[in-house]
């Protein structure tokens, strides 16, 4: 009962948090761009808050050391399935290559990733430190797995709606091609979060989706129709992570 009232109360509180920063984001414009990294630590400080009401004296969140192997899985896992949906498209289209990455500074690149690691743990200390375990104890993995990513995905849709996260395709194809890459994101998330007991390598896991995407292969790439194919609205790369998560 104690869970159950935790994860509506954490629910809750996120989505308020959470809204009251999208708010801030829509009508504040590109002047407000910042707020997003904010946003992204919603669901850390209603974890805290949680974690305060109800498991006071209890070990939470994940905060704990993993095998070394389960950081490299959560590191390289984005790697294969971005670097094989972006490397089909180039192959398939090369006029739509650049050639060129987003920055060619070693130490800027290195700083961009010390960021996404940043705001990664923001987010992951939320859905994968709480609410990913406490629903996989009151239900199964695979039923866990399905709600908690469905909420995450619901979770950006906001932004998305109001066109200023991953834009570029009909609303629809948009909002449904993205839920489906995040649930299959989720239950890979969920393997390497439940067996290795720690959090750390759910936050490598989506600090180097992140990056990968966002600062490495999307730059690399141009096309009007890119959106469509690859990245998280992509189908390729949507069909490729449901296979790597089954």
């Amino acid at each position: 009962m104690k869970d159950k009232k935790a994860i509506r109360l954490f629910l809750i509180i996120t989505f308020v948090l959470s809204g009251i920063c999208y708010y801030i984001r829509i009508v504040g414009g590109d002047a407000a761009a910042g707020m997003t990294s904010i946003l992204m630590w919603c669901p850390a400080i209603s974890a805290f808050i949680i974690k305060r009401i109800y498991y006071r004296k209890e070990k939470l969140l994940g905060w704990n050391r993993c095998k070394f192997t389960y950081i490299l899985i959560g590191l390289f896992v984005p790697v294969i399935y971005l670097g094989l949906s972006y490397s089909l498209y180039w192959i398939i289209n090369r006029d739509v290559i650049t050639g060129e990455i987003y920055s060619n500074s070693i130490g800027i690149l290195f700083v961009l990733f010390i960021s996404s690691i940043i705001t990664a743990t923001g987010e992951e200390i939320g859905w994968r430190g709480f609410l990913l375990p406490k629903m996989s104890e009151l239900w199964n993995v695979k039923t866990a797995v399905v709600v908690s990513g469905l909420i995450w995905a619901i979770w950006h849709f906001p932004l998305m709606i109001a066109g200023l996260y991953i834009p570029g395709t009909p609303l629809w194809y948009q909002l449904s091609i993205f839920t489906i890459e995040i649930i299959a994101i989720t239950a890979i998330m969920a393997i390497i979060r439940l067996k290795s007991k720690s959090v750390w390598p759910a936050i490598i896991l989506h600090a180097s989706h992140n990056y990968f995407d966002q600062i490495i292969f999307s730059p690399l790439t141009i096309g009007e129709k890119s959106a469509y194919i690859v990245g998280e609205t992509g189908v390729i790369t949507a069909v490729i992570i449901v296979l790597l998560a089954l």
